[in-house]
Parts: structure tokens; C-alpha cells; sequence
């Protein structure tokens, strides 16, 4: 069958044998075009013609009583009259290529990078409540604007940058440094102790020092000053910097009662699955039991596939139920130790790699209600603390 026919619509006739010569010769008074014409095994033959033309040779023949069939339609026309009893299908399909179209106008995945103690999550998080996510109109995008919305809502992040590649947005960040800002500043300031301390050295960058080594000073003594007094009367102001290496002692306390209340979890029930698409979301199951009891409540959050390394914006989240009663416990006075020992090795993990640690004594006191233990260390640490001042003229 010819494009054309295909385009149009055909369909193929078949005429018997004891009729073919009428039929060829009405084609020829009728002026029918045709094409395909083919014989076949029991001696009648067939060709391929428009519907329109066909409808009108089979009218003509049955006037004539020339015995004529129309065996089969092909093209365009006949595809689209199947898909009118399909609805349905031509719909999704129609739904399906704007979706294509339209999806690549959106953000479909966040993927960060840079970040240390932040989860990705929090990271997602925070710009999404600047108002940037999975979802975002991309022509109207504005990431400049976005970039520092985060940086003055987040005291955790330091530096942001966000790339859009194709329907993904690549987020880079450099977390903030706890001190960086208070250092970058350019207000006078002295250095006083933070803790009581005998002085062992000092590492002085700016300042004129008001202390010497094996002093005992005690928390909040000026240690170096941020102000000169020169000769001529007047006063030049600075911003002290250094470091004042002094021995210490830090307590730390850690008590562990004998008696204590436990978790006895009763059977875990399901309260919500919610599925996700780019920002549109939907509750498709939901328990309404009584949400005034002590339970925990536990999110998953599983995203539905991957388009190569790039997440789908589709995501199903499942949101469980694990209903619990405190129940009292009593135990030992070893096992309370023990404990008390594992967080006693929580807090020092704590401490600063820049501490040096002299000396570790530790006393056990195990009374009726609780094991305490009291740990005494005897440190070398930096204990000079930026205090800024004003200049009053």
C-alpha cells in the first residue's frame, strides 16, 4: 500500500473469478485507480484502493450484479477509529508525552556535596524552606536570591553554591566553622581566661600581654589587653590575638541511678503511606488510632527508581507507629558502673585533640539510688577568649 493510501485510508477488494472481467472493465469507465493487483490461488483477484473509491466501484457492481469484497482496511482512519472505543488509552498517552515535556521544566533531583556533620536531608531541608527543591520552576529559577536566603537562615552552613545540570540540581556547601565569624571581625578586643589555670607559655600575635609564665590567673582575668599606652598620652587600640597555653583541671560528673524506667514496645502498626511526586503528595492509606498514647513514631522515606545516577522526583513514605509502656527496672550496681564508665568515655571523646592531657583520676562513689563517678583531669589548653570592647571617646 502506497504512503498516500496509507495516509488516507485503503482497504482491499477481492472479486470473484466468474465477475473479474465486468469488474475491470467498470474500474476502467469508472476511472478507478488502484494498485496492488494481485491473483489469487481460486482465480478471483484483488486490489488496493482509497475507502472512497471503494464505496463507490462496490455500489456500482451491486447494481450490475457483479460480486464484489472488501477484505480488509488499512491506514491512518482505521487506527483512529480503534482508538475511539480506548479513550482511556489515548488520554494517558496524550497526559504522558506532556508530562515528558513538561517534567523537564522542573528540578527532579538535589544532590549534595561538601557536607560533613549536616545530613543531606538537613541540607534539602533548609533550602526548601528557602523556598528551592525538588518541584522548582526552573525558567524561573533565581539561585543567587536562593543562595543567600540560606546563608542567613542557616548558622550551619558557611558557603552554598547550587548548579542546575539538565532537571538536577547539584548543591555544594562548606559547613561553618564554629569561631570563624567571631575571628574575621575587626572590633577591639582583649583575651581573658576562660577557666582558672596556671600559665605555661603563650603565643602572642597581637596585643600587649598583662600576664607571665606560671601565673595563676582565675575564669574571666585579663590576660592580653587590646590596648597601647604610648608615651604621649593617647591610646592605640588592636585586636589581641594569640594563644595562652595554661595547666588545668576539668571535672566531669557522670551518674547512673540503679532504678530506671524501660521501654516495653507493644506491636508496631502502620499509620500512613504518602506518595510523592516532584511537590504534589497524596495520603493514600491512613490509621486514625488514638494518637494520645507513648509511642515513637518512625519515618521511611524509599525513592521509587533511578533515572541513571539521578534520582526520579518519586518518592513513597511510610510512616510507622511502635506504641510503648515505661516500665521500672532495677539494675546492679555493676552494670550501673559500666555504664557510667561508657559515658565517661562519650564526654572525653568530646574533648579537643588540641588538649593535652597530663594526668586522669578518676573516684567511684556507688550509693542506695546511684553509682557516681567523678573524673579529675589535669589538662594543657588554650584558655585565652576573644572579648571584644568598645571605644568610648
Amino acid at each position: 500500500m502506497s504512503l498516500f493510501l496509507f495516509l488516507r485510508g485503503g482497504c482491499t477488494v477481492t472479486v470473484a473469478e466468474q465477475h473479474r472481467t465486468e469488474a475491470m472493465n467498470l474500474c476502467m469507465q469508472m476511472g478507478l485507480q488502484y494498485t496492488d493487483f494481485a491473483w489469487r490461488e481460486d482465480g478471483s483477484i484483488q486490489f488496493a484502493c482509497s475507502v472512497f473509491s471503494a464505496q463507490r466501484f462496490v455500489s456500482a457492481c451491486y447494481k450490475q450484479g457483479v460480486e464484489v469484497n472488501i477484505i480488509a482496511y488499512r491506514g491512518v482512519p482505521k487506527f483512529l477509529n480503534r482508538l475511539r472505543a480506548r479513550t482511556g488509552l489515548v488520554v494517558g498517552a496524550i497526559l504522558a508525552v506532556a508530562l515528558v515535556v513538561l517534567s523537564g521544566l522542573f528540578v527532579w533531583d538535589v544532590q549534595v556535596s561538601g557536607n560533613e556533620e549536616l545530613t543531606e536531608g538537613e541540607v534539602i531541608e533548609a533550602l526548601r524552606a528557602c523556598g528551592f527543591g525538588v518541584g522548582s520552576y526552573l525558567p524561573s529559577l533565581r539561585v543567587r536570591e536562593i543562595e543567600n536566603r540560606v546563608l542567613m537562615a542557616s548558622e550551619c552552613i558557611g558557603w552554598l553554591s547550587i548548579n542546575t545540570e539538565g532537571t538536577v540540581a547539584r548543591v555544594q556547601i562548606i559547613e561553618h566553622i564554629a569561631g570563624e565569624r567571631e575571628s574575621s571581625s575587626k572590633n577591639p578586643a582583649n583575651l581573658v581566661a576562660v577557666s582558672d589555670g596556671q600559665i605555661e607559655y603563650l603565643e602572642l600575635y597581637r596585643g600587649n600581654v598583662v600576664v607571665t609564665v606560671g601565673q595563676a590567673v582565675k575564669k574571666g582575668e585579663l590576660l592580653v589587653s587590646g590596648l597601647y599606652d604610648s608615651k604621649t598620652g593617647s591610646f592605640r587600640y588592636t585586636r589581641a590575638a594569640g594563644r595562652v597555653m595554661a595547666r588545668t583541671e576539668r571535672v566531669l560528673t557522670v551518674e547512673i541511678p540503679l532504678l530506671y524506667e524501660e521501654k516495653v514496645y507493644d506491636e508496631v502498626y502502620l499509620q500512613e503511606i504518602e506518595l510523592s511526586f516532584f511537590n504534589f503528595s497524596q495520603i493514600f492509606f491512613k490509621n486514625s488510632r488514638n494518637s494520645d498514647i507513648l509511642c515513637d513514631i518512625i519515618k521511611y522515606n524509599a525513592n521509587l527508581g533511578q533515572l541513571g545516577d539521578n534520582r526520579l522526583p518519586v518518592s513513597l513514605s511510610r510512616t510507622e507507629v511502635r506504641p510503648y509502656q515505661l516500665v521500672e527496672r532495677e539494675r546492679s550496681a555493676e552494670e550501673a558502673l559500666e555504664l557510667c564508665y561508657a559515658e565517661l568515655a562519650e564526654q572525653l571523646s568530646t574533648i579537643s585533640n588540641e588538649v593535652q592531657l597530663l594526668q586522669k583520676q578518676i573516684v567511684t562513689e556507688v550509693g542506695e539510688e546511684s553509682v557516681r563517678l567523678v573524673c579529675t583531669l589535669t589538662c594543657i589548653e588554650d584558655i585565652a577568649l576573644v572579648q571584644e570592647f568598645e571605644i568610648v571617646q
